[in-house]
């Protein structure tokens, strides 16, 4: 990983060609620290809405990649949000629908992720023996609440 000494630099040089908002962001900046680099591996954040700012995807909710459903998470976020705006009766309400109608889905999403790497632990000899006996059921089992609509 970079130094953290010269990283508001380093970041707002890569960032120069985004919009405005992007500069002045770094123009508040007064020290590198206030710049965290890390690996962000899971992120679960109890709510994620403000007012009428609402995170979705990887900004609400990242999960491990261990199940491949990150992309698809954003996907599905997008498509509530927007059926939920269309059938609302207001913007209010459909952003007061959205975390009842994704939190569970998600949360499912990030714990099989989750056990999924827990799997990958197992000695190899053990897990490549269940593996040739159980690998395609399993795998339906694991996949099969993902084939119901969000």
């Amino acid at each position: 990983m970079p130094p953290v000494e010269g990283r508001r630099d380093r970041l707002r040089d890569r960032l120069a060609a985004f919009a405005e908002p992007v500069r002045a962001f770094f123009d508040h900046l007064s020290r590198d620290d206030e710049i965290h680099c890390a690996a962000v591996e899971a992120l679960a954040l109890p709510e994620w809405r403000k007012g009428r700012v609402l995170l979705i995807g990887d900004a609400a909710h990242a999960s491990s990649p261990m199940l491949g459903q990150g992309g698809c998470m954003a996907i599905e976020d997008a498509m509530v949000l927007a059926e939920l705006l269309a059938n609302s009766p207001n913007i209010d309400a459909a952003l007061d629908a959205y975390l009842p109608r994704r939190r569970s889905r998600v949360d499912w999403v990030q714990a099989e992720s989750e056990a999924i790497a827990r799997d990958s632990l197992t000695p190899p000899a053990l897990r490549d023996a269940v593996i040739r006996q159980h690998g395609a059921q399993r795998f339906c089992e694991r996949y099969a609440p993902l084939l119901t609509p969000p």
